[in-house]
């Protein structure tokens, strides 16, 4: 009896321990209960791991970095690996019932289940709590010395060099701190400019500057962007101040290069850089010396005297041979050399282009597709027309060379294409797909039976103005933008104003000299003004007075001025302008036809708005309205609305229906728009072109097969009656117009490809835990359903195995895979691949992601072809070991290689050339 009570004894004093009494809790708690806690609680670290990630992304895009301490947090939190553990937790609890013995057993394994949960919880719990201790996330990059900037495919001439020798001897002379490079436009200032920048990558020159930045002033400088460029390519905060710039600079050897300047600009008041001085000059330079040298391009000798320029080099027409050699390139080679005859009456044509490269280029370029003797005698007789050495005016006689390509353009639709690009500023980097929309919007493409098909035109169109040298398509991973040389903007922009003749027939943004002179003048001129385009310029005096209107005698403006004011107006392109400001001005442009908001800081449209009964575009994308008047119904005419809300995304918009009603509409984009109504929807079949939207239902999911989409994002999808997505359920015919398909925190297994897929270009899944597998019909081949993909991205799909599909797309130039749990990413010998095995791989990626991959081993066990690979992330994949990449990838021109320190100094290597070159451009992680 005394032992039974000693052990009593005991086993109460047992009880008052907190460590047991925590044990005999675990074993009581519903295990159900802490499954739940570990799911609210990886989610709580999910949404602090995807702030961190975009804080990375956010810093990679300004030149700065995570903080070391965050960069190891980022790699503890390895959520693909916690999330497998959470599954295993529910497959072990599902089994649970498979025990066999004991009851003491179940209870063991209970416990031990209950331990493992718990010990996961803590984990979660610690990491969020070292999240919540980081001060600073982010830290300056070192920048790097030189950046390389794109050049054209043609081969630089004799003057491009001897030019580029006279620069490099200033650079070498101590007494030469300032160089001014000045010619008339279109000569190749540009190209010089970017030569000497580009020569410091080969380390040819080895002049010791720690800083070369190359800048574009333009015609207009916005010196606060241009700051901003100058602090990121330092390294600097973006909020850097120009005398935060300064301070940096003052002590470092540097070398600025300033593209495209028309007057004078005071260095440290405009940019915050100090000014260059002769390095042997000053009595101040009696301690350490440093290299501050500035070289800049300019149409005006005076711009290199006020610049007080130390030397000057003056950019000379091309002599006879290298013109006749640029000439060649741009034209019809194998007409001009079929006889002698031809070839005399080519390089008459040439001659008249009086060694100007710009005309030499766009000259050639309209001839490249003529093929008879009378074609090129036409043009020739055309060109005598022109006089450039007795015109008064040199600008002008190049306008009326160039007009002669612009003259050859296929169709007026074309012409009005390439003029509409002279709306955005000079030298703007203008994304494709943006201005493919807005000639879909202003109806220079109209005839087309699905969105696909209007962007295969504009596509077409491209193609066109790019092979006449009107402007130059520059690709890269991110996305495809069109540029206009200045020459060739200034040209259209002639051309649209008839020659000069009507200066103010558009409005530009850019152009703040005719819009002040606009602005000083009678507001009757307003009667001539076709075209608004503000893009992001706040003109406060331009908004102002479009305000300014009648009033009555009761203080209401009237709904038709008895003298519209903007009578001519087709187009006001206004997005990001409209701050403050309400929308008066609406009575004064019954003509208008095309209205971008975009981004303009308003809460509603007035009601007013129901007197542009010729209006066929509306844009009202990322405002704060909340809802649309009934007043819309008024607009008959309108075929496109664009109400996009890409950054807040679910969004409500009361007044949609209104919408859903209007006759000719043919194009709805409400993506990010919360539309619930099923009804509303179904009016739309069988009478729109293209709809994007957001799909947050089964009911309005079923109903995608009927209708033409044209960017679809799945997000969140449960209960699906189904675990397979397919593809041809997602647009009407197929998929013919599906651009843009993205999925994210659905419950899909298997998603398979049984639709056509010709037209998407971007492909996005993210969060889905459950799917397997991306599989396609028999005898169908990936790269032959999507021949145009151009970017994918895979992020926490923790069950998908494989990407072998991806191998030979031909136009895929991005994927970014993350937090997934494959083993193995890319498997040529996949049953999925075409059985070839001469096909390239990758024929055209150039950006390469693979992200927080705590299972890779391999990216794949063949070597692999990346030709055109210039951009390459690799982090958190402490298991892989060795790089697929074959020794044709020295031929690569890398951007950047971002990887893991510790990885890299892990890695195998094979072929240590491989290792040397990927080193050059090589950006450590801690």
């Amino acid at each position: 009896m005394d032992i039974v009570n000693k052990l009593l004894e005991a086993l109460c004093t047992s009880m008052e321990n907190p460590a047991v009494q925590e044990k005999l809790c675990n074993i009581f708690t519903s295990t159900s209960t802490l499954l739940d806690n570990v799911k609210n609680e990886l989610a709580g670290l999910k949404a602090m791991e995807d702030g961190v990630l975009h804080i990375q992304e956010e810093a990679n895009r300004t030149g700065k970095r995570l903080t070391p301490p965050v960069q190891t947090w980022l790699e503890n939190a390895h959520l693909g690996e916690k999330y497998n553990m959470m599954n295993q937790l529910k497959d072990d609890y599902k089994n649970r019932g498979c025990l066999v013995g004991s009851c003491s057993l179940n209870c063991w394994a209970k416990y031990k289940l209950n331990q493992r949960s718990i010990k996961l919880v803590k984990e979660i719990k610690n990491l969020k709590t070292e999240h919540d201790t980081f001060k600073e996330k982010t830290e300056a990059q070192p920048p790097r010395a030189v950046k390389e900037i794109p050049t054209s495919s043609i081969v630089v001439g004799k003057i491009i060099k001897l030019n580029l020798e006279k620069v490099r001897g200033y650079l070498a002379d101590d007494n030469v701190s300032m160089v001014g490079i000045w010619g008339m436009g279109g000569v190749g200032k540009t190209t010089l400019l970017i030569e000497i920048n580009n020569s410091f990558l080969g380390g040819d020159i080895n002049i010791g500057f720690k800083h070369v930045i190359y800048l574009v002033v333009s015609k207009e400088p916005q010196f606060e962007q241009l700051q901003k460029k100058i602090s990121k390519r330092l390294g600097l905060s973006p909020d850097s101040e120009k005398s935060d710039i300064f301070e940096f600079l003052k002590n470092k050897d540097f070398l600025i290069l300033l593209d495209d300047m028309w007057k004078a600009v005071d260095l440290p008041e405009d940019l915050g850089i100090p000014l260059p001085r002769h390095q042997n000059q000053s009595s101040e330079d009696r301690g350490q010396r440093y290299k501050h040298k500035v070289i800049f391009t300019t149409r005006k000798n005076d711009v290199c005297t006020c610049m007080n320029a130390h030397q000057k080099i003056k950019v000379e027409y091309l002599n006879r041979e290298e013109a006749w050699h640029l000439f060649k390139q741009h034209s019809n080679d194998g007409f001009i050399r079929s006889n002698t005859n031809n070839e005399e009456l080519a390089k008459k044509v040439m001659e008249k282009c009086q060694g100007l490269p710009l005309a030499l280029k766009v000259i050639g370029r309209a001839m490249s597709n003529k093929t008879t003797h009378e074609e090129w005698e036409d043009m020739l007789t055309s060109l005598l027309k022109v006089d450039i050495e007795t015109m008064p005016d040199m600008e002008e006689s190049l306008f009326n060379i160039l007009k002669l390509s612009y003259d050859n353009l296929a169709g007026e639709p074309l012409r009005q294409c390439f003029l509409s690009c002279a709306q955005w500023p000079e030298d703007e980097r203008i994304p494709v797909l943006e201005l493919i929309e807005y000639w879909i919007g202003f109806g220079l493409i109209d005839d087309f039976e699905n969105i696909g098909e209007a962007f295969n035109k504009g596509h077409s169109f491209m193609r066109k103005l790019n092979e006449a040298c009107l402007f130059e398509l520059e690709s890269d991973s991110d996305e495809d933008c069109v540029k206009l040389h200045d020459m060739i903007r200034d040209m259209a922009l002639w051309i649209v104003s008839e020659c000069g003749k009507k200066k103010r027939k558009w409005i530009v943004g850019a152009n703040h000299d005719d819009l002040s002179q606009f602005l000083k003048s009678e507001i009757d001129n307003l009667k001539e003004t076709e075209l608004i385009f503000l893009g992001g310029y706040n003109n406060g005096r331009l908004l102002e007075l479009l305000n300014d209107q009648n009033i009555d005698e009761q203080e209401q403006v009237p709904v038709t001025p008895t003298s519209p004011r903007c009578s001519n107006l087709k187009s006001a392109y206004l997005i990001n302008a409209v701050h403050g400001w309400s929308l008066n001005f609406f009575p004064h442009m019954p003509s208008l036809t095309y209205l971008n908001l975009a981004g303009a800081k308003i809460k509603s449209l007035p009601k007013e708005i129901r007197v542009l009964v010729n209006l066929r575009y509306l844009n009202i994308s990322s405002t704060e309205i909340e809802s649309l008047p009934p007043e819309l119904e008024e607009l008959k005419e309108l075929k496109y609305f664009i109400c996009r809300d890409d950054l807040l995304g679910s969004t409500e918009i009361d007044g949609l229906s209104t919408i859903a009603r209007l006759p000719k509409l043919q194009v709805l984009d409400v993506y990010g728009i919360l539309w619930s109504e099923a009804e509303d929807l179904r009016l739309l079949i069988g009478k729109v072109k293209a709809i994007t939207m957001q799909v947050y239902s089964v009911e309005i999911l079923g109903l995608l097969k009927y209708l033409p989409t044209w960017n679809i994002k799945l997000s969140p999808l449960d209960n699906m009656p189904m675990p397979i997505l397919q593809f041809r359920d997602l647009s009407y015919k197929h998929g013919e117009g599906l651009m843009m398909l993205e999925v994210a925190y659905c419950h899909f297994e298997e998603l398979l490809i049984n639709g056509s897929g010709v037209s998407l270009k971007y492909i996005s899944l993210d969060n889905l835990h459950y799917l397997k597998q991306i599989t396609w019909p028999e005898k169908v081949v990936p790269s032959q359903c999507f021949r145009r993909l151009a970017s994918i991205s895979v992020d926490n799909c923790f069950s998908l195995k494989s990407l072998s599909w991806v191998l030979h797309l031909r136009c895929l130039k991005k994927l970014t895979v993350k937090g997934c749990a494959m083993e193995e990413l890319f498997n040529p010998a996949d049953q999925t691949q075409q059985a070839s095995s001469d096909l390239v791989t990758f024929p055209s990626l150039q950006y390469l992601s693979i992200k927080i991959m705590p299972c890779l081993v391999s990216l794949s066990t063949c070597l692999l072809d990346f030709p055109v690979l210039s951009k390459f992330e690799l982090k958190d994949c402490p298991k892989l070991k060795r790089l697929p990449f074959k020794s044709s990838i020295v031929d690569n021109k890398f951007k950047f290689v971002s990887v893991d320190k510790e990885f890299w100094e892990g890695l195998e290597w094979k072929d240590t050339t491989i290792k040397s070159h990927l080193t050059k451009c090589l950006l450590l992680s801690v």
